[in-house]
């Protein structure tokens, strides 16, 4: 699973910010702000799962 992670890691995070940047300007009142905190949320999601999964593995 780590080979597997590696590829397509950043290819899967380009498309949930681009897939959420589309929800939040189509139903927000203010999308600049909603964007920006959905951003730094899923960068920061993303990077616990991605240690999760480094840790998984090296056991």
């Amino acid at each position: 699973m780590t080979t597997t992670w590696n590829i397509i890691k950043y290819p899967m995070l380009t498309l949930l910010v681009v897939v959420e940047f589309f929800v939040i300007t189509s139903f927000s009142t203010t999308p600049v702000e909603h964007s920006l905190l959905m951003w730094l949320v899923t960068g920061v999601a993303f990077a616990m799962y991605d240690e999760s999964v480094k840790e998984v593995e090296g056991k």
